[in-house]
């Protein structure tokens, strides 16, 4: 009794004051097209043994093209890979440079992200000599957003 009573109080209470409950419970999910998904995303990267030897050297940015900022620009999202780590992630302008573009929906970013959809449905646009040299790296990377576990989808 005393132990479910130690979880349903504080429950209560963040749902009641309008908080993410999962907190509560031990459990902390990153909200997919969030920043702090990309900061964990670029961890994980950075700890892989892969990726690290590949290395990759190039900007990427993800813009999704039906979720807009509160300033009523799509949301982006700016990723810097030097040497095979990721060096820089940030909240970006849908129309900044990048080597690696991908413009899609939200729904479609989801799919990819979770091994549904292949990334080339969403009409990337890119290099193609520099996205053959790494290509290892670019799908390590998806391997690795499948993998990826505590997303809010």
């Amino acid at each position: 009794m005393s132990y479910c009573r130690s979880i349903f109080i504080p429950t209560f209470v963040a749902k009641f004051l309008g908080h993410d409950t999962r907190f509560f419970l031990g459990v902390f999910l990153v909200k997919f097209g969030a920043l702090d998904y990309y900061k964990q995303w670029a961890e994980v990267i950075n700890k892989d043994e892969q990726v690290s030897k590949s290395g990759l050297s190039a900007t990427v940015l993800n813009v999704f093209t039906d979720v807009k900022t509160d300033e009523g620009v799509e949301k982006a999202f700016f990723m810097k890979y030097e040497n095979g780590k990721v060096t820089e992630v940030r909240e970006a302008k849908p129309d900044e440079k990048a080597e690696f573009v991908t413009s899609t929906s939200y729904k479609m970013f989801v799919g990819i992200a979770k091994g549904e959809i292949d990334p080339q449905q969403a009409k990337p646009k890119y290099s193609v000599v520099k996205a053959l040299r790494y290509m290892g790296a670019f799908k390590r990377i998806q391997e690795i957003a499948k993998e990826m576990k505590d997303v809010q989808y």
